[in-house]
């Protein structure tokens, strides 16, 4: 079960993905935007193995690799390439390959089964970790690592394992969130001080 700013999915043993709650851009991915206090089915997906869950969007990570998403998209957080939001699930294109997805407010990452990671959305604090300040509407934004094993997503930050152990942290760092003992946004992963 996962949980956004005013929404909440629970993926099923049987595939299947239910949310509850606010509904105003179509986070219950029910293909309508009615709030409702009752569980309803997410239209097509059958096969989630994993799901994320943020601000007003969600994501299933397929069994086949691919990544579904809906929601809230003016960010372009859906990683369909546009900044419609969706009331049912669009699979992102080109992603055949994830390992993890988390989603955010208003971005989204996902990493691949080598290790790679590909983020999308918006990127004014450097939280998509390509070393600039420019939002994708695409899966194209590459922080650069070869060995990360998950990923996890602020509002405005975003940080990811590696398969060593360490992490690795990027984006907006005004309350020492990124744990490099600093106060400096990154728009790169940096690791993090212990």
């Amino acid at each position: 079960v996962r949980a956004g700013a005013s929404h909440t999915c629970a993926r099923l043993t049987d595939g299947t993905v239910r949310c509850w709650g606010s509904n105003s851009y179509g986070q219950l991915g029910d293909g309508t935007t009615t709030t409702t206090s009752t569980p309803v089915t997410v239209s097509g997906i059958t096969d989630a193995v994993q799901i994320a869950v943020g601000g007003n969007s969600a994501c299933a990570r397929r069994m086949d690799g691919r990544v579904s998403c809906w929601g809230q998209n003016t960010s372009g957080q859906l990683g369909d390439g546009s900044t419609t939001s969706r009331g049912t699930p669009l699979a992102v294109p080109t992603l055949t390959d994830a390992a993890d997805v988390a989603i955010g407010e208003s971005h989204t990452c996902v990493v691949r089964t080598g290790g790679q990671m590909r983020c999308w959305g918006r990127n004014n604090h450097g939280q998509l970790g390509d070393g600039t300040t420019a939002a994708t509407l695409w899966p194209t934004a590459d922080p650069g690592l070869t060995d990360a094993a998950s990923v996890s997503v602020g509002t405005s930050h975003t940080c990811a394992t590696l398969t060593s152990g360490e992490l690795r942290c990027w984006g907006y760092n005004s309350y020492y969130q990124l744990g490099d003992w600093t106060r400096t946004t990154r728009l790169t992963p940096t690791a993090v001080i212990w």
